[in-house]
């Protein structure tokens, strides 16, 4: 009996103490960057030494900004390209980064890389990484890079055609020096014929890819191909046991090397014309030498569980969510994982008209795509892959007509504690909020910025973590583009 009141003070004192933390924040805000048909998108690319980057972007022209500590803009360096050149991406280490981008020559395209010095000067003599035999506006629309989960590590690859069908799938890996680690034409029908799903790249230079054959009635089926840092190659695959709810998630346990599969099963209708929804949580985690099963763990909604998260009692039996999918997938040290979901659904809105006049007798309607982002579970589990806590967080997120872009969250990683950021409302005077991801089973979010005084709007999903304890955040406001730089 001694043991439960010291738990709930220990508790007490931890949750005490992070959101002193979260009290201790800091926050800057950058001029605006007007926007314009020629150069109407942005990203934040990340830091390079003390200065951090955005490239601005349309569809021919791409321009640096690169800004100090204290978020003043220090100078904004357009990248000139050749006439038949495009950029594939832009890649920053800790004090350098590169420009990677194809040459186009007739019916050869040269993948070439720029380097860019911590002054975020531009070499001008660009390293000829390869050659690609294919026509530019398939490589242009195909090519891709995916970084590994430290950023040391980028795997360059595309689909190739060969008389309207995919040839081979050709792969590179480089270094942070642009050393190549490995390359390989990849030319299994697993990838080639199915659904591509996902490509992870490892820390070590090896990566999977996981592409899905539809099962129509039955489970589908989802095949990895995956390469090692020498180019070998092992296959697998991995029939879920019931139907899957909307789509799984991938994710790599780099310090135990394993793999993470998680998503929720379908419930079983008698009643065909009822639409299934989700009945079951579940995780397996496979060994990536030989893919053996570590564990699997499914997590039924029970009666509770529903009450507590919809405040209300379940229609169905088994309990069924409609609305929920896997947002991400966090690897713990012991071998666990956190897995991050989130209610999100949209609904399409048409209204008549206030216009007095209409075309050819017909009334004119105004039609409206309306997202909603709601509450976020988070499922804890231990070491053998017991489900310990079903976290909730509270929010609702309503917009209109406009993607999305401002809705969902971003966890951040705060000196080893992670939180849950994001807006209270969608809309111009509200909140940014943050929730952090402990052992309770609802938490409630605290208001950290008033970005209605900052005049910001975050779109926290484009945030980049710089440092241990520091966020970007980009902001567009009324045409204007801003930085929000956040220090814990």
């Amino acid at each position: 009996m001694s043991g439960k009141p010291v738990y709930h003070i220990t508790l007490s004192l931890i949750i005490l103490l992070l959101y002193g933390g979260l009290n201790a924040q800091k926050s800057q805000v950058s001029n605006g960057v007007k926007l314009n048909s020629k150069v109407s998108n942005f990203k934040v690319l990340g830091k390079v030494s003390d200065k951090f980057v955005v490239e601005r972007y349309g569809n021919n022209t791409h321009i640096l900004d690169v800004y100090n500590t204290d978020l003043k803009n220090q100078m904004s360096r357009q990248i000139l390209l050749n006439k038949n050149e495009f950029i594939e991406t832009i890649w920053l280490q800790a004090n350098s980064g590169w420009i990677i981008r194809v040459n186009n020559e007739k019916t050869t395209n040269y993948l070439i890389a720029s380097k860019l010095d911590e002054r975020i000067s531009i070499s001008q003599k660009p390293v000829v990484l390869d050659s690609i035999v294919e026509r530019k506006d398939l490589l242009q629309a195909n090519l891709r890079t995916k970084l590994s989960l430290n950023e040391s590590k980028i795997l360059i690859y595309a689909p190739i055609f060969s008389q309207g069908e995919v040839d081979y799938f050709y792969t590179r890996v480089y270094d942070i020096n642009m050393q190549l680690i490995s390359e390989k034409r990849i030319k299994e029908p697993s990838l080639l014929d199915y659904d591509f799903v996902k490509v992870i790249v490892l820390n070590d230079g090896s990566y999977l890819f996981v592409s899905k054959q539809d099962g129509g009635e039955d489970p589908a089926v989802y095949y990895f191909n995956y390469v090692k840092r020498d180019g070998t190659l092992s296959k697998f695959q991995f029939t879920p046991v019931k139907n899957v709810f909307k789509k799984l998630e991938f994710q790599i346990d780099n310090l135990n090397h394993a793999l993470f599969i998680s998503g929720f099963f379908s419930a079983r209708n008698e009643n065909k014309r009822e639409r299934n929804g989700a009945s079951e949580f579940f995780t397996t985690k496979l060994k990536l030498d030989n893919f053996q099963t570590q564990y699997t763990e499914i997590v039924p909604f029970t009666d509770e569980f529903f009450l507590k998260l919809t405040s209300k009692t379940s229609a169905r039996t088994p309990p069924q969510l409609f609305t929920f999918y896997i947002h991400s997938l966090i690897p713990q040290i012991d071998g666990g994982a956190l897995v991050f979901t989130e209610s999100y659904f949209k609904t399409e809105e048409s209204n008549a008209s206030d216009s007095y006049f209409s075309l050819g007798g017909v009334a004119n309607y105004n039609y409206s795509t309306i997202y909603n982002f709601n509450d976020i579970v988070v499922y804890h589990l231990d070491s053998t892959g017991h489900c310990i806590q079903q976290e909730i967080v509270r929010k609702k997120q309503i917009s209109r007509n406009d993607g999305g872009s401002f809705s969902s969250f971003y966890v951040f990683n705060s000196q080893n504690q992670l939180q849950m950021m994001f807006l209270d409302e969608i809309d111009r005077y509200t909140h940014l909020s943050a929730a952090p991801v402990i052992d309770e089973a609802e938490t409630e979010s605290k208001s950290i910025l008033n970005i209605g005084n900052k005049n910001v709007f975050p779109i926290m999903k484009m945030s980049k973590q710089t440092a241990p304890n520091e966020l970007l955040i980009p902001s567009f406001n009324r045409n204007k583009m801003q930085l929000i730089k956040m220090t814990f």
